[in-house]
């Protein structure tokens, strides 16, 4: 399957339901706009407990509009603001998710901040031994001993930033079904749509990979519509993203759908 199949299916499954999705992203953006707006009317010292009063609220939500759009990619009855009771009924889920993604995550999480570390002391260290050497033979000699060090410091730590790098994005690349997953089915835990999300990854990443990819040049000419056109991109997006995931979990009629447009 190429990347070509699930947006037609995509777009298959949004004909008639264009203008009910890009209102759901529409309500989205409108609850946190009213949240801001409310946030400025309140004195600079609370400005800070209401953000993250917000932050903490953004996640559930977010989850309540991906839920909302599976449900409208599958014909469920569904309306605009449908994400703001499903968010907070199922507030500790999304949670769980991505508390869950981050222990898988962590080894790789650490290694970035550990090439940082060895970055930032290798600048730092080079600069200082710098400033302190002085003209003499022996200050001379251990100005060029310490400067080896850091700079090899420098050249660790950027291989291990990119290395890592590499690994963390290629390691998310197993969990990001999880949202959909845990959206399809409610009743699953957070746990297990991370572990479901992996095992229906294996194997498929790439895929994903380059489906995501391409849609890059229409989130470009998004941009040059003052980000009104997003309105209509991310349900597309989203909608690709679920036939992925009917693809890969072999769910009836979506993987046969796709699979004949393949053939055609």
């Amino acid at each position: 399957m190429i990347s070509s199949d699930f947006r037609t299916e995509a777009r298959r499954k949004l004909d008639g339901k264009w203008g009910k999705a890009a209102c759901m992203i529409l309500a989205y953006v409108f609850v946190f706009f009213v949240f801001g707006l409310i946030q400025s009317f309140f004195p600079e010292s609370m400005q800070g407990i209401l953000s993250l009063i917000v932050n903490i609220i953004e996640l559930p939500l977010g989850f309540g509009l991906i839920v909302s759009l599976v449900k409208l990619f599958y014909d469920e009855e569904v309306n605009a603001f449908s994400f703001w009771s499903i968010g907070f009924k199922n507030f500790v889920k999304p949670w769980g998710i991505t508390w869950n993604i981050f222990l898988k995550m962590i080894i790789p999480y650490i290694l970035i901040i550990v090439a940082y570390v060895l970055i930032i002391f290798g600048i730092f260290g080079s600069f200082a031994t710098y400033l302190t050497a002085t003209d003499n033979v022996s200050s001379l000699y251990y100005y060029n001993s310490y400067t080896s060090g850091f700079s090899a410091l420098l050249v660790i730590g950027f291989i291990l930033l990119i290395a890592s790098a590499i690994w963390a994005v290629t390691k998310f690349y197993y969990y990001q079904l999880a949202y959909v997953i845990a959206a399809k089915d409610l009743d699953l835990s957070a746990k297990d749509a991370v572990l479901r999300s992996k095992e229906l990854m294996q194997g498929k990443r790439s895929k994903l990979f380059f489906l995501q990819l391409s849609f890059i040049g229409w989130a470009i000419l998004a941009v040059f519509t003052f980000g009104i056109g997003y309105l209509w991109l991310l349900p597309y997006m989203q909608f690709a993203t679920i036939a992925f995931y009917d693809f890969v979990a072999g769910n009836d009629i979506t993987a046969e759908v796709i699979q004949d447009n393949s053939e055609e």
